[in-house]
């Protein structure tokens, strides 16, 4: 699972931005998140393009 840090969340909209280590910008739905503030350090699945299963990490 890769690891990375939500870079943006509008709530209005419930997705996201996660940026990860390599530098790569990848969505994800608030809906498939423990936690979606900006700024956490979270662990992810891959699928297609998309972050899915996220998990904060402290």
């Amino acid at each position: 699972m890769p690891l990375g840090t939500i870079a943006v969340y509008n709530k209005a909209d419930g997705m996201g931005i996660i940026a990860d280590e390599d530098g790569a910008r990848r969505p994800f739905s608030g809906m498939e998140a423990q936690t979606t503030r900006e700024g956490q350090r979270v662990v992810f699945e891959v699928v297609g393009a998309k972050a899915t299963n996220v998990i904060a990490v402290r």
